[in-house]
């Protein structure tokens, strides 16, 4: 039995807590994997000459859509270099 909360302390180290808390937590665990283009919210454009964030991009999307652009999957270089170079064009 603990009869002193220092102790209790030394004891317990911390690790006991982590887990999941309930049916809806999320995974508690950490990935060990390199950071890759897809972990981001932002994106570096040599036509621009700078970052780019996702909500930069979003906006210039809708506009890119308003102004007769087709359809793009997902928020990459790829695509925002379509929409830079769209807008450019028709601006």
């Amino acid at each position: 039995m603990i009869k002193k909360f220092n102790d209790f302390i030394l004891e317990v180290s911390g690790t006991e807590l982590v887990g999941p808390i309930g049916p809806a937590y999320g995974e508690t665990k950490t990935l060990n994997k390199t950071i890759s283009a897809f972990d981001t919210d932002v994106i570096y454009s040599e036509l621009g000459g700078r970052i780019y964030t996702i909500d930069e991009y979003n906006q210039m999307y809708q506009d890119y859509l308003k102004s007769g652009g087709s359809p793009l999957d997902g928020y990459n270089k790829e695509n925002l270099e379509k929409v830079i170079v769209y807008l450019q064009d028709n601006n």
